[in-house]
């Protein structure tokens, strides 16, 4: 499955974006299982990928982790040094690559210059050739560029599937996952961002009415078998999670004002129960869409493994 920030913006050209805008693709550093680096040095390449992508401003939390950044280091040569003690030297060629964990897709790479390192074994020889990368050179930052523009044409291509996507995934009743899938447009795809958040507020909006409708039934039927405290009690839980922007709101708020009644009548005690309301300051539209966000965090912030991929082939 498909998955992808929503928010509503300006009508605007799709463009490749500012220097400022590039930090609303967030690539995800991840050393994957069948690359030749050693194990006890993963976590170093893994600290200076997350460097790279930090000074070229593609770090942050994604929604999405599918457009991972990745390395591969092809040994040249190894030797032991004719000193005491004796030093373990290495050189390596680097090769760093930009991809879609999700498709497996290439979108960008770069073989740097060779790399040495020495220690006093394999290891720190292979950490230390490491620390050599320049996260910040010309040639990694054409890199960067490369790959951020082929992840905007990716999804100024592909929205129109992707919103046909989400409304399959509605069709089924998957809305959460419908918003997450939508929820992965970044900001600098203008274009394509504003349609994916129609799209996810249009889902949002049908997500809660029919959520609401069922909850509203539930607390009518609860209230209609049992016309007392307890299941006034019972029905004031179930309309106590009708979102304040479904359309089953005034329904609910008629049902509360007949039990308040009918426990006054009943019982001489004053029934108080309060609907959720939306903010009156606030745009509904602006509320739809921090709704929609927050959907969208709770469901897409998944791990690179979600795609079950230990392996990009090196393409």
């Amino acid at each position: 499955m498909i998955l992808a920030a929503v928010c509503l913006s300006a009508f605007a050209q799709n463009n490749e974006g500012k220097a400022d805008d590039a930090g609303r693709i967030a690539l995800t550093p991840v050393v994957f299982d069948d690359s030749s680096i050693p194990a006890a040095a993963a976590n170093v390449v893994l600290n200076k990928l997350t460097q790279i992508v930090t000074r070229n401003g593609l770090a942050g939390d994604s929604f999405d982790p599918r457009f991972v950044i990745t390395a591969n280091m092809v040994e040249l040569g190894h030797e032991s040094t004719a000193t005491t003690p004796v030093m373990q030297a290495i050189v390596l060629s680097p090769t760093l690559y930009i991809g879609d964990a999700a498709t497996g897709t290439l979108y960008a790479s770069c073989t740097l210059n060779q790399i040495k390192g020495a220690g006093n074994n394999e290891t720190r020889a292979y950490m230390q050739a490491i620390k050599q990368l320049k996260a910040d050179s010309p040639e990694v930052q054409r890199f960067i560029e490369t790959g951020k523009k082929r992840i905007i044409e990716w999804y100024n291509t592909q929205i129109d599937f992707l919103i046909a996507e989400a409304d399959a995934l509605a069709g089924q009743s998957c809305f959460d996952d419908a918003i997450a899938l939508l929820c992965t447009v970044p900001t600098v795809c203008k274009d394509a961002y504003d349609k994916g958040m129609r799209a996810a507020v249009r889902i949002f909006q049908q997500k809660i009415d029919i959520e609401g409708a069922a909850l509203l039934n539930r607390a009518t039927h609860v209230w209609n078998a049992s016309q007392d405290w307890a299941g006034a009690t019972e029905a004031a839980d179930c309309l106590s999670r009708i979102h304040p922007l479904s359309s089953a709101v005034p329904g609910g708020m008629a049902l509360s004002e007949s039990i308040a009644a009918r426990i006054k009548k009943i019982d001489e005690r004053e029934w108080s129960f309060a609907m959720k309301q939306f903010n009156s300051a606030v745009s509904l539209e602006s509320q739809r869409i921090s709704a929609v966000k927050e959907v969208g965090k709770a469901m897409a912030n998944r791990p690179v493994n979600y795609y079950n991929v230990n392996s990009l082939g090196w393409w």
